[in-house]
């Protein structure tokens, strides 16, 4: 089982980084490009939402494995404790999910909550879940 401390800057910019590379997602934790017919990419390497993001930076599966689902789930609530100050629910990773699949979300505003609260975290030098 992963422990459940991380460095949350490092896993926000890789985070960041890996929507950069892969492109965004709404809807799942990954789908395939658009573009080249016939072409079929490892989840890993596909359009990715943000939860898929976090979860590739830190366990290298667009889709957390079960006994990472807590490391997962510390991370997605520490961004939207970043995104939404006060923000205490459950189950962070679909409030993510949320976030994440709004209409008006962009790959670049996706980009930009992880570049923002991996600042956050460095200037807090916030190492631990």
């Amino acid at each position: 089982m992963t422990a459940l401390i991380t460095d949350f800057a490092a896993t926000y910019r890789e985070a960041a980084n890996i929507i950069r590379r892969n492109g965004h997602n709404k809807g799942d934790w990954h789908g395939q490009p658009e573009t080249g017919v016939g072409i079929q990419l490892a989840p890993a390497e596909c359009p990715v939402c943000a939860g898929g993001a976090i979860s590739i930076a830190l366990t290298g599966a667009t889709k957390p494995p079960r006994h990472d689902v807590p490391l997962v789930e510390a991370a997605a609530r520490r961004l939207l404790q970043h995104l939404i100050p006060g923000y205490k629910r459950a189950l962070a990773i679909w409030d993510l999910g949320l976030w994440n699949d709004a209409d008006e979300r962009t790959a670049d505003q996706v980009i930009a909550a992880f570049e923002d609260a991996a600042r956050a975290e460095e200037t807090a030098g916030v190492r631990a879940a």
